[in-house]
């Protein structure tokens, strides 16, 4: 079976705010005000920094925890691709699963699901187009 979950990450001070957008439709007063260059600098900065997280949750069909084979597959869009790639072999996309000690699945899901994060331990694996 699979689930999957998708978000589109951007950093706490970097989230857009209502005004930012008035601010950006004003006047050219009010986005030359020091305000106005703190709204689009955060409008624009937000691109750059912005991640979108994938999450692939593979798991065997019994529904008695703990389950005995689970694989999450999971990587930021811009890690499969090999420009501007933080890991040395370039494209990747990581995995974790059953075979980790002390690695629940529910848990690995909650984390990425509601509180946004990936796992810390995972192994790299090259992605091919």
């Amino acid at each position: 079976m699979l689930l999957m979950h998708y978000f589109d990450f951007v950093p706490d001070h970097l989230e857009t705010r209502e005004d930012d957008w008035k601010i950006l439709d004003g006047d050219e007063i009010l986005r030359k005000s020091n305000e106005g260059k703190k709204a689009i600098r955060r409008l624009f900065k937000t691109h750059g920094e912005r991640k979108y997280k994938v999450g692939h949750m593979f798991f065997s069909k019994e529904r008695i925890h703990p389950l005995s084979e689970w694989h999450f597959v999971f990587f930021e869009i811009n890690e499969t691709d090999n420009r501007n790639n933080h890991w040395v072999l370039g494209a990747h996309v990581h995995i974790v699963n059953y075979l980790w000690p002390n690695l629940n699945c529910q848990e690995i899901w909650s984390d990425f699901v509601q509180g946004r994060v990936f796992p810390k331990i995972k192994l790299h694996v090259s992605y091919c187009k």
